[in-house]
């Protein structure tokens, strides 16, 4: 009797045994059927077929902006263009244009209660000062240069909302501090601010927020124009509206169009000292943008 119950102990604990192994085989294939991917609408690789959400494979959607470079005339708007083309202002000059540019960063969505949606783009550069010594800066990394020359789309910010109304862009004509203490080769390479253009910067001012170099017709052995703005004082916060209900998880893509003729408005070249040219022109230009599409896009 107790060899026959020593057998039948070991029968069951065999029979419990296999039925673990089947389990755990089972098992098995059920993981290798399940699909990884990003579990959070609110990121642009949202995947309605992940199984199990990944470990730090979720994408910020993306803010882009492409400029767009007119010029009004009367009651149209032109492209601009450089040298061949005159134009006409009200004080009754009328120029060819040699340059125009701006700089502009720190971009971002503005909600319906006036707050910033928040951005996760951020650049951390290591130099050294005269004294020697290591510094280390960290600043929003969201900058891009106007030019009619240049077209432009680009990425200006990596963004993440709720799915809520969004009613303006917010970005500053400029470049703040950190930043605007550093010089282009500090940057990295194919960064925005890495540039050699004199109308972009200049060792004694350092970088160039707006530049307008005009030529004009009435004057031509003295004619050329060229004024910039730079400094602390000129460094401004630009609002345009746009009235948009932002999806979660999809990038927003805005066409945002400067008018030149806007930049001219009110002044006399013949007349205003450059200190009043540059008062009336930052006033101009902070109101010379506006959005005029915006699409919502997954890649």
């Amino acid at each position: 009797m107790l060899i026959k119950w020593t057998r039948i102990i070991a029968k069951v604990q065999w029979n419990v045994y296999l039925f673990f192994y089947v389990c755990l085989l089972y098992l098995s294939a059920c993981n290798e059927d399940q699909k990884e991917g990003c579990l959070d609408y609110r990121y642009a690789n949202f995947s309605v077929n992940a199984d199990i959400n990944c470990l730090d494979c979720c994408k910020f959607p993306e803010l882009r902006v492409t400029l767009r470079h007119r010029i009004s005339q009367g009651d149209s708007l032109y492209p601009v263009t450089y040298r061949n083309q005159y134009y006409a202002i009200a004080s009754g000059d009328s120029f060819s244009i040699e340059n125009l540019s701006f700089i502009l960063s720190d971009f971002h969505l503005v909600d319906l209660e006036g707050k910033e949606v928040p951005v996760f783009d951020s650049l951390y550069i290591r130099t050294v000062n005269p004294q020697r010594d290591s510094v280390f800066y960290a600043f929003s990394n969201s900058f891009i240069i106007g030019n009619p020359n240049l077209f432009q789309k680009k990425k200006v910010a990596a963004v993440f909302h709720n799915g809520l109304g969004v009613k303006a862009l917010r970005f500053t004509l400029g470049v703040k501090p950190p930043a605007n203490v550093l010089t282009p080769p500090e940057f990295p390479a194919n960064h925005p601010l890495v540039v050699n253009q004199s109308y972009l910067y200049q060792k004694e001012k350092g970088y160039i927020f707006a530049n307008m170099q005009l030529k004009r017709r009435e004057f031509p052995l003295d004619s050329m124009t060229n004024i910039s703005l730079s400094g602390s004082d000129f460094l401004k916060t630009i609002e345009v509206p746009v009235f948009t209900k932002v999806k979660a998880g999809y990038h927003q893509e805005m066409t945002l169009e400067v008018d030149y003729a806007l930049w001219l408005k009110g002044l006399d070249f013949s007349k205003d000292s450059p200190e009043i040219i540059r008062k009336k022109w930052i006033d101009n230009l902070v109101n010379s943008f506006k959005i005029v599409t915006v699409l919502e896009v997954i890649d």
